[in-house]
């Protein structure tokens, strides 16, 4: 089942960038059956930060922003957010306890969308903000 999952929601992502000050690809990956508190310490030992560098983002809010605040005259912006929004509808009916986590305290921040599955995997999502 996981298999399939990722495979989907890589299919969904293809050809998607999250804007900042670049553009960044999305990354799927199975980070195995670990709880929310144990997410939070691998991201931190992962990406060689301090546990008070992951910042928590509210995950609608984030989502929100993504899809909404486009140029509506700008074909590509509007393609990128329509295919945003149809990986996050899956993600809500596939995922539970969805959480966005930016590795905050450089330029490059690495930005993390995680959730479950009902068996316990943690799927994560990576891409990265670009912030001078």
């Amino acid at each position: 089942m996981n298999n399939n999952i990722l495979a989907t929601i890589t299919k969904l992502l293809l050809g998607v960038l999250y804007f900042t000050e670049s553009e960044s690809p999305f990354k799927v990956d199975d980070w195995g059956k670990i709880t929310s508190a144990e997410l939070l310490q691998k991201i931190a030992i992962e990406y060689q930060a301090s546990p008070s560098s992951l910042k928590q983002i509210d995950q609608i809010a984030f989502f929100e922003h993504l899809i909404s605040k486009v140029d509506p005259s700008d074909a590509p912006m509007v393609e990128n957010a329509h295919k945003i929004a149809a990986c996050y509808a899956f993600l809500k009916q596939n995922l539970s306890n969805i959480t966005v986590i930016r590795v905050e305290g450089a330029s490059r921040i690495p930005v993390l969308i995680a959730g479950y599955l009902p068996d316990g995997t943690c799927i994560v999502i990576e891409t990265f903000a670009i912030e001078t």
